[in-house]
């Protein structure tokens, strides 16, 4: 079920109204009974629900075990099954294929010849997603940072609360357990909040991200064919492409929650507001990378070692990450190349820092702050080459190599630009509202500000004037039947 058509707004309502009918001791389990209605509605769901229940059962059963033992190779025992229940599933649906192949180039090394076995897999919906969170609640009680859950029901629905599955974020057991054991009551301020938050979630989505690709995807579908000025620019748009894309459904997925009683931890806060590439990636997609940074980087030693192994142990984190996306080596080269550019910056940063001194740049600190941003944002953008290609199945390196031919001049170039704008579509009055929308919203969104609570804060006039200004932008600009959204495919 697509969270941008009619049919999931309907169901939501009918999920929102029954669930504050019901008396507060039966939400969770309403909510439960509502998540697998949701997970089940495609029919290739259906056949998958044994794997979601799989591991809720097995990883809250072994969630048990750990914490009524005190023998540690039992609880060691225990956080293995539950580490191998999670990470099997995810692998064996996500990586198959790629394993697959590996053995069969493997063998032909020997002298072997075997033929691909495809299973023909469909990863359930929001794998990644209820993968990530079994594992850490199963984690976190063998660490002692989370008190083991005795009610398999309230477990379930943490691990398949719907306006989770899609795209995130990835939930933590000790931020959700208190707000599923005790339920709030209806509040009108907070529904509105989180209905706000919603529409503010389809507008990113559905007008700026929908039309931005548009014009993207018709470059990249065509890469071979395009001039450097309209391959820089659909690179440079990709990464504004991909914010508005994946945040507007966080928007919703928290609005969502925000409506149902339920806060959710915040995914994005504002990144492209960095300063440095690293302080990128602590507000881009915040639940994945402190997933991987509390799972992965802390335990493999950090910052807190040598150098040279606080270096390596970030590349580890970009190339995991780099995978997580998919079993293709675009991923795993966007990860890499991610991590170069951390490891690099890291590296380097004492003499940048002396150079800084004597650069008359960073002599007004306004003009070296959007310097900053302006170099973070190109190194994000230049890195999304990988990410675009996967995405559209593209060749990354033909994509950097055609970005230096066919420059007749800036004027040429803009022309360039423009004319193919006007051919995807993007001509009259979108352009000048797809800039101003963008800038509204990250405006808005500047300093990490909360648009739920801030809109409650602005005076009527305010608020009922952005409020037909994001339905008429929905109404004449949205882009209906483009609907998945590109992180639900991971």
């Amino acid at each position: 079920m697509s969270i941008t058509t009619l049919l999931f707004l309907g169901f939501f309502a009918a999920v929102a109204v029954l669930n504050y009918a019901l008396p507060r001791v039966a939400r969770p389990y309403f909510l439960l009974i509502a998540s697998y209605a949701f997970f089940c509605y495609s029919p290739e769901n259906r056949a998958l629900v044994p794997v979601l229940l799989g591991a809720t059962v097995v990883t809250w059963a072994c969630g048990l075990a750990i914490g009524s033992s005190k023998n540690k190779a039992v609880r060691v025992l225990f956080l293995l099954a539950a580490i191998f229940t999670a990470l099997g599933i995810l692998l064996f649906y996500k990586y198959w294929d790629l394993f697959d192949l590996g053995i069969v180039n493997l063998a032909g090394l020997f002298g072997q010849r075997l033929e691909p076995y495809s299973f023909n897999l469909v990863a359930p919906l929001g794998l990644s997603y209820f993968t990530f969170a079994s594992l850490s609640y199963s984690i976190d009680v063998f660490k002692r940072r989370c008190k083991v859950e005795p009610n398999l029901l309230h477990y379930a629905m943490f691990v398949s609360f719907f306006p989770t599955l899609i795209t995130g974020p990835i939930e933590r057991y000790p931020h959700l357990r208190p707000q599923i054991e005790k339920s709030r009551r209806f509040s009108y301020s907070r529904c509105a909040g989180g209905a706000f938050r919603m529409a503010w979630g389809y507008v990113k989505k559905m007008v700026l991200a929908d039309n931005l690709a548009l014009y993207v995807s018709f470059v990249y579908g065509d890469f071979s064919q395009m001039s450097g000025p309209n391959l820089l620019a659909a690179s440079l748009l990709f990464a504004l492409q991909l914010y508005m894309d994946f945040s507007g459904c966080c928007d919703i997925a928290l609005g969502a929650a925000r409506i149902l009683g339920y806060d959710l931890i915040e995914n994005f806060n504002s990144p492209f507001e960095s300063t440095s590439f690293g302080e990128f990636w602590r507000r881009w997609h915040t639940s994945m990378t402190g997933w991987f940074r509390d799972y992965i980087y802390f335990p493999l030693g950090g910052s807190r070692c040598g150098k040279a192994r606080h270096l390596l142990n970030l590349m580890i984190i970009f190339i995991v990450s780099g995978l997580w996306h998919g079993a293709d080596w675009r991923y795993l080269m966007w990860g890499f190349v991610c991590g170069a550019i951390s490891v690099l910056s890291v590296a380097t940063r004492k003499p940048r820092e002396v150079l800084a001194r004597y650069n008359p740049i960073c002599r007004s600190e306004l003009l070296h702050r959007w310097v900053q941003r302006v170099i973070v944002y190109l190194l994000f953008a230049g890195s999304m080459v990988f990410f675009a290609s996967a995405l559209y199945n593209a060749d990354p390196y033909a994509v950097y190599a055609g970005i230096t031919r066919g420059w007749t001049g800036l004027e040429a170039g803009w022309k360039d630009v423009t004319s193919l704008l006007v051919s995807c579509g993007l001509d009259g009055r979108l352009p000048v509202m797809l800039t101003c929308g963008t800038l509204i919203v990250l405006g808005v969104e500047s300093g990490g500000r909360n648009v739920a609570k801030w809109i409650r804060k602005q005076n009527f006039v305010l608020r009922w004037t952005l409020y037909y200004a994001m339905g008429a932008a929905i109404l004449f600009f949205a882009v209906f039947g483009q609907s998945a959204f590109i992180y639900q495919n991971y």
